[in-house]
């Protein structure tokens, strides 16, 4: 093989061609993984291709609600009530407890959940679960218990909402919404529950030009996170910005107003900015993973330092291409 020489022959411009192809197509593929977010896949949202009564699936459910606010809430699906779409997917009885699946390929470290419930066509919804931290698992899949409060009176088309702060990455808020339907359990309509679902905080919003926002590199502690709670980041803290939820003082278990859409007693939640401390089951992201609360395995990265690795490996990936396809397009071998 003789020294390479210099020069755009016919056959190096054709291979250049053909490499340049591959490698946006290669780059393509990983942008696809890399941007890929997380949805609800349990019980299956609306427009989810997971919902058997979808007849136009969103192929961008695990997109982010506009920053704007503009498809808040649900994502702008609440549209298809009182359409076929708008089935209910699952049942739910009052007083029992079940599991939501959140599936996806970028939890982006985890973050804050909320499970919350509205019987009034999504015009409000209380909460009836809050995570704080871990949520979702670092894994592909990871489940979450929930239950239905005692006093939910039987609802044909109640609205149930999973909604996501994410702990790394651009500030957003993700929301999927599925249909279900509620039957009163034994302790449904009697009002047995220490705090009424009437009297629970209102769904917490932010980072949808509501004037409030979460801080990055942090689980969200919310101000009313509602009498049933996992807390998994001691370190967690609450929302910036003047159009936060407010946080409700302990009223003897009545609850009071949130501060926030004029409604919704906080259950008896006071967020009083001290450290939160671990209680609560952790959730199950899948094996040999991380979930805040628990200490780093020995060589594994810790969150910053994922999301430098994250951030780096992709724009290398791309200057990489670039140079090898202008390398190889340039020098030909003699042989």
């Amino acid at each position: 093989m003789g020294p390479p020489r210099l020069g755009f022959p016919l056959g190096a411009l054709h291979s250049l061609a053909n490499l340049a192809l591959t490698t946006l197509l290669i780059i393509s593929l990983m942008s696809g993984t890399s941007t890929a977010h997380m949805e609800l896949t349990n019980p299956p949202p609306l427009r989810s291709k997971a919902n058997q009564h979808t007849t136009d699936p969103d192929y961008g459910m695990t997109t982010p609600l506009s920053s704007s606010g503009t498809n808040f809430p649900c994502k702008g699906f609440l549209s298809l009530l009182d359409t076929s779409q708008a089935t209910a997917v699952t049942t739910y009885t009052s007083g029992q407890s079940y599991k939501m699946t959140i599936s996806g390929g970028a939890p982006h470290n985890g973050g804050s959940c909320q499970a919350s419930l509205s019987l009034d066509s999504g015009k409000t919804f209380h909460v009836i679960h809050s995570y704080i931290g871990g949520c979702p698992g670092l894994g592909t899949s990871s489940d979450f218990d929930f239950t239905i409060p005692g006093d939910v009176p039987s609802t044909k088309g109640a609205i149930f909402s999973w909604t996501w702060f994410n702990y790394l990455g651009n500030r957003e808020m993700y929301q999927n919404c599925a249909v279900v339907d509620i039957v009163a359990g034994e302790r449904g309509n009697h009002g047995e529950e220490m705090i009424s679902f009437a009297s629970r905080p209102e769904m917490f919003a932010a980072n949808i030009g509501n004037g409030c926002g979460t801080v990055e590199a942090k689980s969200l502690r919310f101000p009313n996170p509602g009498p049933d709670v996992d807390v998994n980041d001691g370190g967690a803290v609450g929302p910036i910005g003047g159009g936060c939820q407010v946080a409700v003082v302990s009223g003897g278990g009545s609850g009071g107003e949130t501060g926030q859409g004029g409604g919704g007693g906080g259950g008896g939640a006071q967020d009083d900015g001290g450290p939160l401390g671990q209680s609560g089951p952790l959730p199950s992201p899948g094996p040999g993973t991380w979930t805040p609360g628990n200490t780093w395995p020995a060589g594994f990265p810790s969150s910053a330092e994922q999301g430098y690795f994250t951030l780096h490996f992709s724009m290398s990936t791309y200057v990489y291409a670039f140079f090898v396809g202008f390398i190889l397009g340039w020098v030909r071998w003699d042989v």
